[in-house]
This record gives C-alpha cells, structure tokens and sequence, in this order.
C-alpha cells in the first residue's frame, strides 16, 4: 500500500460508490462545525483520503465518502489524498475492473457500463437512508467502525430487504429494535467489548 500524500480539490475528487446517508453527512457537519480553526486544521492534515490514481490522473476515493461531501458542503477546497495505488496507465475498462477486483468500489447490482456508472463528484451521491440508519445503529451500539470496505451499505443492503423504507419513518423506535435483533443474528453473531448490540435488542 503506498503512502503518498496529495493535496487534491474535494470538487475533483471521483466517488467509488453510488449513494451515501444524507443524515450522517449532516452528522458529520455538525461535528466539523463544532471544531475550532486549529481543530479543523489538525483534522485535515490527520485524515487523508485513501484514493487511487485512475485514467487522466483522477484521483478515485475508496473510503471517507460522507465526510468529503460533509467538506465539500461547508466549504472545505482541499484535502490530503493517500495514494493507495497508481493506475494511471490502465484504460478506464481496465481500471475499472482492477477496482472490482480490489474491492474498491461497491455497486448494488452488478455492470458492464464502466466508470460511466459511477457519479462524476462527491455533489452527484444519491441519499440511501439505510446508510444513515446504519451508521446510528453503531454509534447507538458503540460498535467500532468496520473496516472492511463498504461493510456498512452491505449492512444496510441487509437491512433494505427485511425493513420497509416507511417503518424507517413512522416507528423508528420500533425500526431499530427489530434491526438489532436482525444484524445480531445476520451479522453481529460475536459480542464485541463495549458493544450494547444485546441490551438494544432486548429494549
């Protein structure tokens, strides 16, 4: 894995994926917003985005799309890209194979179309609630984030076939309980330290 830092334009900078939770981008906001300017500083030297050099020299982020958009909403013009790979030299059909190999970009339904399917900036990400939904579900059980890329839209992808989008709405109470049971038995079958996922369940 490389460690090369770029300064790159959020504007520029090409989504890997197809949608993020519109909530959880306000989330992340908040949080920006709650810093102090030495605070936002350390924050962006701190946090590069990991991306891969792509055909034309356009720099691919594979993670940390809710909060590139977050930026890019207040405001933010730059920040520091982790070079993970330079694949600059492959055509955009071969890159974007070698993205599906590595597990760097996350598409719902299988394509053949190419990077022509993915959005062309971090402003064109559509809203999937479930990923916003996801995300409190981990904070509300202080479960760590996962690492395995775009572990939570396959939680949410989980969550999408067995929760309808109104219960969402109209009983979220009732949404997150039937939630933590389901993820408890689909995919958080091991306790993890600090994790409440057992005690929300049972609520």
């Amino acid at each position: 894995m490389g460690c090369l830092l770029i300064s790159v334009k959020l504007a520029v900078l090409r989504p890997t994926q197809m949608a993020v939770g519109y909530d959880e981008v306000e989330v992340k906001r908040s949080k920006w917003r709650a810093l102090t300017p030495d605070g936002k500083a350390h924050f962006l030297e701190s946090h590069p985005f990991p991306a891969v050099t792509g055909p034309g020299e356009q720099y691919f982020m594979i993670d940390g799309h809710h909060m590139g958009l977050a930026l890019l909403r207040e405001g933010v013009d730059a920040v520091s890209v982790r070079q993970v790979e330079n694949l600059s030299k492959t055509t955009e059909s071969e890159f974007f194979q070698v993205l599906q190999q590595r597990g760097f970009v996350y598409l719902r339904e299988p394509t053949r179309r190419g990077l022509r399917v993915l959005p062309r900036t971090l402003r064109d990400l559509a809203d999937d609630p479930y990923r916003s939904f996801v995300a409190q579900l981990r904070r509300n059980c202080a479960c760590p984030k996962d690492r395995t890329p775009f572990a939570e839209f396959r939680w949410a992808d989980f969550l999408r076939s067995r929760l309808k989008a109104d219960l969402l709405r109209t009983d979220h109470a009732g949404a997150v309980k039937t939630a933590h049971k389901l993820l408890r038995s689909g995919f958080c079958k091991f306790t993890c330290s600090g994790c409440r996922c057992l005690e929300q369940a049972a609520l």
